[in-house]
C-alpha cells in the first residue's frame, strides 16, 4: 500500500512540474516589451479598407471602417469618426490604446469606443523592423486586421 501511495505522489509531482514547464514555455519566459506611445502613433491599414491615423497629441482618426453601429441609426454601417485615444488595455488581451469617438460631432456613445489592441512592438523577434506588429479593434475583432504603415 506504502508502494502506490509513492507512485501515485510521484506520479502527482511530474505532473506539476510538466504544468509548471508547458506554463512557462507558452509565455516565453521572458516578460514583453512594454508598449509605447511610439509603437501605436501613425498610420494603420486595415485588410478591409479601413485606415486608422493615430497622432502623438492624443487624436485619432478612423476612415471607412465597415460595420460599426457607431451612428444615428445604430445599424451596421462603415464609420468615418475622430476621437481622442489614451494608452489602455481590456482585461487580458494584449496592450494598446483606448479610443473615444466622435461621430457627427456627438459626444461618444454606446458602440463608439474601443479597444485598439497592439500585438508586437516590432522591438523583438526576428526582423525588428515591426513586420510582426497587427492590430485590431477588440469590439471589431474578427472584422479587420490593421498593420502600420512603415515610419521613418
Amino acid at each position: 500500500m506504502q508502494n502506490l501511495a509513492r507512485a501515485v505522489l510521484a506520479l502527482f509531482g511530474l505532473l506539476v512540474l510538466v504544468a509548471a514547464y508547458l506554463a512557462v514555455s507558452v509565455e516565453g519566459g521572458k516578460p514583453p516589451v512594454p508598449l509605447t506611445a511610439q509603437d501605436v502613433t501613425g498610420t494603420w491599414h486595415g485588410d478591409r479598407g479601413a485606415r486608422l491615423e493615430v497622432t502623438a497629441d492624443g487624436r485619432a482618426r478612423l476612415t471607412d471602417a465597415p460595420d460599426w453601429t457607431c451612428n444615428p441609426a445604430g445599424q451596421p454601417a462603415a464609420l468615418t469618426a475622430e476621437g481622442r485615444w489614451i494608452m489602455d488595455r481590456h482585461s487580458d488581451e494584449s496592450p494598446g490604446i483606448l479610443i473615444e469617438f466622435t461621430v457627427y460631432g456627438t459626444p461618444p456613445a454606446p458602440g463608439c469606443s474601443d479597444w485598439f489592441t497592439v500585438n508586437g512592438t516590432g522591438k523583438g523577434g526576428t526582423a525588428g523592423d515591426g513586420s510582426d506588429v497587427w492590430a485590431r479593434f477588440l469590439g471589431h475583432g474578427g472584422k479587420e486586421r490593421f498593420r502600420r504603415a512603415p515610419t521613418g
